[in-house]
Protein backbone atom coordinates (compact mmCIF):
# COMPACT_ATOMS: atom_id res chain seq x y z
CA UNK A 1 0.00 0.00 0.00
CA UNK A 2 1.38 3.74 -0.77
CA UNK A 3 2.01 6.17 1.91
CA UNK A 4 -1.34 8.27 2.70
CA UNK A 5 -1.48 11.52 0.99
CA UNK A 6 -3.17 14.81 2.71
CA UNK A 7 -5.93 16.37 2.03
CA UNK A 8 -6.05 19.16 -0.72
CA UNK A 9 -8.13 22.47 -0.56
CA UNK A 10 -9.26 22.58 3.06
CA UNK A 11 -11.59 24.62 4.03
CA UNK A 12 -12.93 25.47 7.34
CA UNK A 13 -16.05 27.24 8.47
CA UNK A 14 -18.87 28.37 10.61
CA UNK A 15 -21.62 26.49 9.08
CA UNK A 16 -25.25 27.78 9.77
CA UNK A 17 -28.21 26.31 8.32
CA UNK A 18 -31.55 26.57 9.00
CA UNK A 19 -34.44 26.48 6.54
CA UNK A 20 -35.46 29.74 4.48
CA UNK A 21 -32.21 31.08 6.36
CA UNK A 22 -32.05 34.83 5.97
CA UNK A 23 -28.37 35.24 5.27
CA UNK A 24 -28.96 38.57 6.14
CA UNK A 25 -30.06 38.06 9.45
CA UNK A 26 -26.99 36.02 10.41
CA UNK A 27 -24.05 38.20 9.08
CA UNK A 28 -25.79 41.09 11.14
CA UNK A 29 -26.69 39.14 14.75
CA UNK A 30 -22.68 37.74 14.25
CA UNK A 31 -21.77 41.00 13.44
CA UNK A 32 -19.39 39.93 10.71
CA UNK A 33 -19.18 41.20 7.12
CA UNK A 34 -16.62 39.56 4.33
CA UNK A 35 -15.37 43.06 3.42
CA UNK A 36 -12.96 42.87 5.92
CA UNK A 37 -10.34 41.04 3.65
CA UNK A 38 -7.32 41.62 6.40
CA UNK A 39 -9.62 38.49 8.15
CA UNK A 40 -9.55 35.97 5.40
CA UNK A 41 -12.61 34.37 5.78
CA UNK A 42 -15.83 34.93 2.99
CA UNK A 43 -19.06 34.75 3.49
CA UNK A 44 -21.26 32.46 1.43
CA UNK A 45 -24.71 31.49 1.61
CA UNK A 46 -27.61 29.69 -0.15
CA UNK A 47 -31.10 28.47 0.26
CA UNK A 48 -30.54 27.04 3.55
CA UNK A 49 -27.22 27.73 4.80
CA UNK A 50 -24.69 30.57 5.46
CA UNK A 51 -21.54 30.03 5.56
CA UNK A 52 -17.97 32.20 6.96
CA UNK A 53 -15.36 30.55 5.35
CA UNK A 54 -11.70 30.86 5.74
CA UNK A 55 -9.53 28.31 2.76
CA UNK A 56 -6.12 27.84 2.32
CA UNK A 57 -5.70 30.39 -0.25
CA UNK A 58 -6.53 32.71 2.15
CA UNK A 59 -4.61 32.39 5.07
CA UNK A 60 -2.66 29.30 4.90
CA UNK A 61 -3.25 25.62 6.73
CA UNK A 62 -5.52 23.79 8.65
CA UNK A 63 -3.61 24.99 11.84
CA UNK A 64 -4.24 28.79 10.90
CA UNK A 65 -7.85 28.82 9.24
CA UNK A 66 -8.71 26.95 12.87
CA UNK A 67 -7.25 29.38 15.16
CA UNK A 68 -8.57 32.31 12.96
CA UNK A 69 -11.90 31.02 13.36
CA UNK A 70 -11.95 30.45 16.73
CA UNK A 71 -10.44 33.88 17.28
CA UNK A 72 -13.15 35.50 15.38
CA UNK A 73 -16.60 33.87 16.97
CA UNK A 74 -15.48 32.84 20.22
CA UNK A 75 -15.66 36.85 21.03
CA UNK A 76 -19.58 36.23 19.19
CA UNK A 77 -20.67 32.96 21.45
CA UNK A 78 -23.38 34.81 22.90
CA UNK A 79 -24.52 35.48 19.39
CA UNK A 80 -24.33 32.22 17.92
CA UNK A 81 -25.85 30.89 21.28
CA UNK A 82 -28.52 33.57 20.17
CA UNK A 83 -28.96 31.96 16.97
CA UNK A 84 -29.16 28.60 18.33
CA UNK A 85 -32.10 29.66 20.57
CA UNK A 86 -33.79 30.88 17.18
CA UNK A 87 -33.49 27.11 15.79
CA UNK A 88 -30.33 27.81 13.27
CA UNK A 89 -28.15 24.57 13.44
CA UNK A 90 -24.53 25.62 13.88
CA UNK A 91 -21.28 24.16 13.58
CA UNK A 92 -17.60 24.10 12.47
CA UNK A 93 -17.30 22.80 9.33
CA UNK A 94 -14.00 21.25 7.89
CA UNK A 95 -13.81 19.99 4.23
CA UNK A 96 -11.10 18.94 1.84
CA UNK A 97 -10.66 17.07 -1.48
CA UNK A 98 -9.09 13.61 -1.08
CA UNK A 99 -8.23 10.51 -2.25
CA UNK A 100 -8.56 7.13 -1.36
CA UNK A 101 -5.96 6.45 1.57
CA UNK A 102 -5.45 10.02 2.31
CA UNK A 103 -5.55 11.90 5.73
CA UNK A 104 -6.17 14.85 7.01
CA UNK A 105 -3.70 15.52 10.37
CA UNK A 106 -4.80 18.35 13.24
CA UNK A 107 -2.56 19.42 15.56
CA UNK A 108 -3.72 19.43 19.53
CA UNK A 109 -3.42 23.46 19.18
CA UNK A 110 -5.97 23.70 16.59
CA UNK A 111 -8.04 21.29 18.43
CA UNK A 112 -7.66 23.24 21.26
CA UNK A 113 -8.84 26.51 19.19
CA UNK A 114 -12.30 24.68 18.10
CA UNK A 115 -13.13 23.20 21.65
CA UNK A 116 -12.96 26.64 22.98
CA UNK A 117 -15.90 27.16 20.89
CA UNK A 118 -18.06 24.01 22.47
CA UNK A 119 -19.76 23.52 18.98
CA UNK A 120 -19.86 20.79 16.85
CA UNK A 121 -16.95 19.98 14.42
CA UNK A 122 -17.99 18.05 10.67
CA UNK A 123 -15.73 16.66 8.30
CA UNK A 124 -16.61 16.68 4.94
CA UNK A 125 -14.26 14.74 2.33
CA UNK A 126 -15.02 15.46 -1.37
CA UNK A 127 -13.34 13.63 -4.52
CA UNK A 128 -11.30 15.46 -7.64
CA UNK A 129 -14.83 16.23 -9.95
CA UNK A 130 -15.22 13.53 -12.50
CA UNK A 131 -13.04 11.29 -10.43
CA UNK A 132 -14.52 7.53 -9.85
CA UNK A 133 -13.66 6.68 -6.38
CA UNK A 134 -11.70 3.51 -5.94
CA UNK A 135 -13.19 1.12 -3.12
CA UNK A 136 -13.91 3.55 -0.03
CA UNK A 137 -12.65 0.57 2.33
CA UNK A 138 -9.68 -0.20 0.45
CA UNK A 139 -7.45 1.97 3.27
CA UNK A 140 -8.02 -1.22 5.63
CA UNK A 141 -5.85 -3.35 3.45
CA UNK A 142 -2.81 -4.63 5.31
CA UNK A 143 -0.06 -3.04 3.64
Amino acid sequence: MNSPGSWESVNVSLAITKVDISADFVTNALGLDDDQPDHGARIYSGPHWWAYTYTEESIGGLEAMAISLAQRIRPRRDKVDTLLQTGHSVQVAIAGTVETGDQLFISTTALEHLASLALPVSFTSLTPSGTHEEDPLSWLEEG
